[in-house]
């Protein structure tokens, strides 16, 4: 009977759902502007932010998790065929479709600026491969150092890199100038805490989840603290970026990620509906931004109902439109495949105490 990891399962379906509303709540204002924009919605938006920062994570937690300092045989091929060709299509369609480009050489910049310089939402699967690398080349060294000093380090050069690009103004030199662009954030440098935090969690799995609870108080008085930080900076206007590139994001998700491992050290159910998110989690990543600035308004005095039309509207399509293409052997190179783990096995493994 197979053993499943649950937290991985929580973390991906609230990481995808969190993008879609974080989208849905963009794409409303911007039509909204009438309206005024809600503090609060701002808000919540804002502690969505970890969202994209998890999908990261989990890369290379999986990778350490299975193979430790290792990749199996013909690893960067399967990633390149199952991660990079629906990227190429993605941003293919991201550059036809969203731009609506007037002529070829049109398209041609945009299809660049997608695949290139982090135009569109598949910059992440650039910082995976990054991820990747960066485990073949020095994941041998890494399980040499002391964890908990080279996490704490990566976040404060993350918070450092992140307030840098912020605060400092931008370089006129045309090379050093990119750090402040989109290409500042598709280097891994302000991602290294996601990665070292996945590498080392899933590298000391057991034994991160046998003490964890001991430090239940500290994280969540954590999780708070960053909390408090980060929406007082956004209060106070010390940062008003909405964004996964802020410099107190680093911190932020640092804890958010302690957390789901803190629930699912006392919760090891996995719902049938988290599950099937789960499952679509790649693809509805992929899909749902053809769809979600192009969903006109449900009402025109209400964000509110607006936020949760676009939201279920582009979650259902985005679902549906994954459905039929992977019923097609070419399905799963153009919007991503479709996770094949079955409710079934994984409640077997429940019922058994086979969850870790």
């Amino acid at each position: 009977m197979k053993t499943y990891t649950s937290v991985i399962f929580w973390m991906r379906t609230i990481a995808c759902l969190s993008i879609v509303l974080i989208h849905s709540i963009t794409t409303t204002f911007s039509k909204m502007d009438f309206v005024g924009h809600s503090t609060l919605i701002r808000i919540i938006q804002l502690l969505l932010m970890f969202s994209t920062p998890l999908f990261v994570f989990i890369s290379e937690f999986l990778l350490a998790k299975n193979y430790h300092v290792k990749t199996k045989p013909g690893f960067f091929k399967n990633k390149l065929i199952y991660l990079g060709i629906p990227y190429l299509f993605i941003n293919i369609g991201i550059s036809f479709f969203y731009f609506k480009p007037k002529h070829f050489s049109d398209f041609l910049h945009y299809l660049s600026e997608t695949m290139f310089h982090g135009a569109a939402v598949t910059y992440f699967i650039v910082i995976i491969f990054q991820f990747y690398i960066l485990h073949y080349l020095f994941s041998k060294y890494l399980i040499k150092w002391k964890p908990i000093p080279v996490i704490i380090g990566a976040t404060i050069f993350a918070t450092l890199y992140w307030a840098f690009r912020q605060f400092v103004p931008q370089s006129d030199n045309p090379v050093l100038g990119l750090f402040w662009e989109r290409e500042g954030w598709m280097l891994f440098l302000g991602w290294i805490s996601y990665f070292l935090l996945g590498f080392y969690t899933g590298v000391y799995y057991e034994t991160f989840m046998k003490k964890i609870k001991n430090y239940t108080w500290a994280i969540l008085l954590g999780a708070v603290l960053s909390i408090v930080i980060m929406v007082g900076n956004y209060l106070i206007g010390i940062s008003t970026w909405v964004e996964s590139k802020r410099f107190d994001i680093p911190f932020y998700v640092t804890m958010v990620i302690l957390v789901f491992f803190l629930f699912s050290s006392y919760f090891k159910y996995v719902p049938k509906f988290i599950l099937f998110i789960s499952n679509y989690s790649f693809c509805i990543y992929l899909i749902h931004y053809f769809f979600v600035h192009n969903l006109g308004l449900l009402r025109q005095d209400s964000a509110v109902l607006n936020i949760t039309f676009n939201f279920i509207i582009t979650l259902a399509v985005s679902i549906c439109l994954a459905y039929i293409l992977n019923l097609f052997k070419f399905g799963k190179y153009i919007v991503g495949g479709i996770g094949n783990v079955q409710y079934d096995h994984v409640y077997e493994s429940y019922k058994h105490g086979k969850m870790d």
